[in-house]
């Protein structure tokens, strides 16, 4: 089956649902500009949660709640975007943890490397104590109020110039980053050259050979076609590339207490829906990338233990020194909690 055809399949289910809420009657009451970075197609993770949320608000509010979503970065960069929801500009937003610091120090924990083995391991921590933990804090330093966690894949590492197998083919590359400083730690005891460019600029980047390579989720990478200008691609899967649906607080009590109740299972869902697509979008990335001719490979055990060993280390350290250990322990005993209780079942 056809990833289009199992996005139409994912999709097919919300239409219960959807329907459920009645149809649109009444001139719009409130508006909520919803932005994201991703192109406006339903592949991506972050438009299907976007378009599954404005369908279930608008249904169930009868028109009431009219939701105008903002996708491609037509919001601004990921972090004009935050800033707009925290100032009430724009009411939400769909972005990265690599943002998330610049307003929160302690999202650091989030960027640090070789975290999660799955994605089941991640959904345990971020649904359960920790991600209740995170999104009050969060909440209580931004004004700014967490929806769902979900993501866009595991980050692997992708160059122009060479094969990597070990860390020491990095030697020299100089490879882009999202601009937090655990990432460009990372690349850093990789033995890389980490650079951090602005999403809005990566295609460009790579097209001028700016940079050697970057590290994203195979997914999101053929998504954008940035296969055009690489060729190697390394699954190490050393990030967990984390995004969350957020609203501004006081936009969010503003609204009655049913549309409350409604934006928070329209979140919900629409978190749902976006893993899902996320999910199904990097099972198949791999044989479009290798069909586009990206030469993959795939470390040995004991090759993943050395970019482990050298790449997770280093930010740990440097995030250690920036939030304390109160939430780098928090993050990791809630990680063996989820692994413990997974392999258990």
């Amino acid at each position: 089956m056809k990833f289009s055809k199992l996005i139409s399949v994912l999709m097919l289910g919300m239409v219960v649902v959807l329907t459920s809420w009645g149809s649109m009657a009444h001139a719009a009451k409130f508006v909520i500009r919803y932005s994201h970075g991703m192109p406006e197609k339903m592949v991506s993770d972050q438009h299907a949660a976007a378009v599954v949320f404005k369908e279930m608000v608008e249904a169930g509010s009868k028109g009431e709640i009219e939701v105008r979503i903002l996708g491609a970065n037509t919001g601004g960069n990921e972090r004009q975007q935050l800033e707009k929801v925290q100032n009430g500009i724009n009411q939400m937003a769909n972005v990265s943890e690599g943002t998330q610091h610049s307003f929160f120090r302690p999202a650091l924990v989030i960027g640090m490397p070789f975290l999660f083995s799955s994605q089941a391991v991640a959904w345990e921590v971020f649904d359960g104590p920790f991600g209740k933990k995170y999104s009050a804090a969060f909440l209580k330093a931004t004004g700014v109020r967490i929806l769902g966690f979900h993501d866009s894949g595991f980050r692997s590492l992708f160059n122009s110039r060479r094969p990597i197998r070990t860390p020491k083919d990095m030697a020299g590359l100089k490879m882009r980053t999202m601009q937090n400083p655990a990432h460009m730690a990372m690349m850093k005891g990789l033995g890389a050259n980490p650079t951090p460019i602005a999403w809005t600029e990566v295609y460009t980047s790579l097209q001028q050979k700016v940079v050697d390579g970057m590290e994203n989720p195979p997914g999101l990478f053929y998504l954008m076609k940035f296969y055009e200008h690489q060729k190697y691609l390394t699954v190490d899967k050393h990030l967990f590339s984390l995004h969350t649906t957020m609203i501004n607080e006081k936009f969010f009590q503003s609204l009655p207490q049913k549309y409350q109740d409604l934006v928070l299972e329209a979140g919900r869902i629409g978190t749902v829906i976006g893993r899902g697509v996320s999910y199904l979008k990097e099972r198949v990335a791999l044989e479009q990338l290798k069909a586009k001719g990206l030469e993959i490979y795939f470390p040995t055990p004991s090759e993943f233990i050395q970019f482990r060993d050298a790449g997770r280390p280093p930010a740990i350290k440097y995030v250690r020194s920036k939030v304390g250990d109160e939430w780098v322990d928090s993050i990791l005993d809630a990680i063996a909690i989820a692994e413990r209780k997974l392999s258990s079942q």
